[in-house]
């Protein structure tokens, strides 16, 4: 991936994560789940299991989407550095 679409995909992952309708709706998946897993009797370990699945998978995409956001940052910085250098080369 170029470090153009890098950062397109961080703008757009930052777009989704401040998106306030998507954070609501990634609270009450969660805030679900860790009721149903409060409730879920202690003798379902599959109940449990795949409800601890759900949350992780939940926290995992909201990771991911943050990754995209730091590694789009890098290559901003990076893709200014290589615009600067080259300003530089052609002033000479």
């Amino acid at each position: 991936m170029t470090p153009e679409q890098q950062s397109n995909r961080a703008d757009e992952a930052q777009y989704l994560l401040s998106n306030p309708l998507l954070q609501e709706a990634l609270a009450a998946i969660d805030a679900e789940v860790v009721s149903q897993w409060e409730q879920c009797p202690a003798r379902d370990k599959d109940g449990k299991e795949a409800l601890w699945q759900l949350l992780k998978t939940s926290k995992k995409f909201q990771r991911l989407l943050t990754g995209y956001v730091e590694t789009g940052k890098l290559a901003k910085e990076n893709l200014k550095r290589h615009e600067a250098s080259l300003l530089d080369r052609f002033k000479r």
